[in-house]
């Protein structure tokens, strides 16, 4: 974007076409990322994070729950309401009983992200969902990507197989 800028600066002369720059916060700044993320997912994650970055802790909590309701579609959910894709997410075995709780408590974060009322939301609360999305994108992404990424790499008659008839804890080598 080229402004016109009338400055007594001496080193901007009045009537001297100046580039405007914009530095926007990268979503890598904050330091956490989550391999085998679908685009989508990815963009709305990195979106929370550069608003958390921007001081916009509203703006990241939306983003959250947005991440969320990706999420969920990436799995074949796509219920009108996030709360029923959290309950069909935990009764589909995408996650577990506990990370129901964890969905649940950024669900409701990003609600008051999004609605007005006369509490704002403070950057540690959600900095705190942040943490908690991190772990259920890990749960729900990463982790079957990495394991299909090993499954991959490894020869079928690998040695290490437990057998799935024995109950006794130990591996067979």
């Amino acid at each position: 974007m080229v402004k016109q800028l009338d400055s007594s600066n001496s080193n901007i002369h009045p009537g001297s076409e100046v580039d405007e720059l914009s530095v926007l916060p990268r979503s890598d700044d904050f330091g956490i990322s989550v391999k085998h993320l679908p685009d989508d997912v990815e963009e709305f994650f990195g979106d929370a994070q550069r608003a958390l970055i921007a001081g916009l802790p509203d703006a990241a909590a939306v983003q959250l729950r947005k991440t969320l309701e990706a999420s969920a579609a990436h799995k074949g959910i796509t219920e009108k309401n996030l709360f029923e894709s959290i309950r069909k997410l935990v009764a589909g075995g995408f996650v577990t009983l506990d990370f129901k709780d964890v969905m649940t408590h950024i669900r409701k974060i990003g609600n008051s992200g999004a609605h007005y009322t006369d509490v704002r939301l403070t950057a540690p609360e959600v900095e705190r969902s942040l943490r908690f999305t991190t772990q259920v994108l890990r749960n729900l992404f990463e982790v079957p990507g990495e394991l299909a990424e090993l499954t991959a790499e490894t020869p079928e008659d690998s040695s290490t197989d437990i057998p799935e008839d024995e109950g006794s804890g130990s591996l067979r080598v």
